[in-house]
């Protein structure tokens, strides 16, 4: 995805850095929106641009931005990480050319979040909505990650559901041992994507 300027998405999310560093959080701190409870970092796992997937955003929904009639999940320590309460809406992973190729969702222990049941996925995206006005430069990937979430709504609920079938599924065959706090699994769910052929999928819908 380039701009007028020549420029991927990923330039967006450097500023003044030159390149990327291995897990460090871009923009520093997070871009967060404290009036609509949104919120998104990007991070690279690799510091070359030699893999296909070079990093991915996460995105986030404040927890006190979330109408309480929507519940958390019923699990035993829901409110475990309650000091700095959020929920994940999705990870979107991108190639080293600043193109989508993937979204996934994550683990409990990786997200450090308010877990919520696939139930209630549409409501949490329909939430999520980056509102700053305060850095044109920040506000053109706040607006990419807008846009991304609503493209690609359809997925990101699907998601949710696969997410819940996993967990579901590794209860049933290890129920001693507490699945949403297991270092072993990171991912939950996983769908590939292709930017064109959802906007032209959009676009010809009846």
């Amino acid at each position: 995805m380039i701009d007028r300027t020549g420029n991927s998405i990923l330039y967006y999310t450097l500023q003044q850095d030159e390149q990327h560093e291995r897990f460090r959080h871009y923009p520093k701190g997070d871009r967060i929106d404290r009036t609509s409870g949104a919120q998104y970092f990007y991070h690279c796992h690799r510091e070359n641009f030699d893999s296909t997937e070079h990093g991915h955003f996460h995105c986030f929904l404040r927890y006190k931005h979330i109408p309480k009639y929507i519940k958390p999940a019923r699990i035993a320590d829901w409110d475990k990480y309650i000091d700095n309460p959020m929920t994940h809406i999705v990870a979107i992973g991108m190639n080293n050319l600043g193109l989508p190729i993937r979204l996934f969702t994550v683990n409990r222990w990786v997200s450090s979040e308010i877990w919520y049941d696939a139930k209630h996925a549409q409501k949490l995206i329909n939430k999520y909505q980056m509102t700053l006005t305060d850095n044109p430069y920040w506000q053109v990937l706040d607006q990419w990650v807008n846009a991304m979430i609503r493209l690609f709504a359809p997925q990101i609920a699907w998601l949710y559901t696969e997410r819940d079938k996993a967990v579901l599924a590794h209860f049933k065959t290890n129920t001693n041992e507490p699945v949403y706090e297991n270092k072993a699994i990171e991912e939950l769910s996983s769908i590939n994507i292709d930017l064109n052929e959802q906007i032209h999928w959009i676009m010809n819908a009846p």
